[in-house]
């Protein structure tokens, strides 16, 4: 009897008998968005919004649709920055909005609002928030004749003048 058949034969059921090869991943709490290391997990996302929540545009020139896009519509008018409006309801991942401005209703992605008192996070911090440890040594007073500082090491200079 020749081993190498009933290996293959072994190795053939193995893989039909393993019904979920080829089946997608579902469940756990993996967002393939966020930064490596983050910690964050799906449990720790804001609420979600709500009919009834006041929101503003968080991205310039937020997508705003008359109705509700299917596919690859485009936009029929994009919003500022900042844009109030009010959610009317939730249709996936667009909100059904009523803008503050000219009562217009229509739908917006919801990734481009959040709510109206939610507080921007900086994009950079600000220079005045950045601590230099150890603080730098104050530069020494610049003499007006060009002689250098007292106590300065000497320039190095080549004795054979190249």
């Amino acid at each position: 009897m020749k081993p190498i058949p009933f290996l293959s034969a072994a190795v053939a059921l193995g893989l039909v008998a393993c019904d979920t090869i080829n089946a997608p991943i579902s469940g756990g709490d993996f967002n393939p968005l966020l930064p490596p290391g983050s910690g964050t997990r799906l449990a720790d996302t804001p609420v979600p919004l709500k009919p009834g929540d006041h929101v503003r545009a968080v991205v310039d020139n937020s997508a705003f649709f008359k109705q509700l896009p299917q596919g690859d519509s485009d936009a029929d008018k994009t919003l500022p920055l900042d844009t109030p409006m009010k959610v009317i309801r939730i249709a996936g991942t667009y909100l059904q909005v009523e803008l503050d401005s000219s009562g217009e209703v229509g739908y917006v992605p919801s990734v481009m609002v959040a709510d109206r008192n939610a507080r921007p996070t900086p994009a950079t911090a600000s220079p005045a928030a950045v601590q230099v440890y150890p603080p730098p040594a104050p530069l020494p007073a610049v003499d007006p004749a060009g002689l250098p500082p007292e106590g300065a090491i000497p320039t190095v200079m080549d004795p054979a003048g190249e």
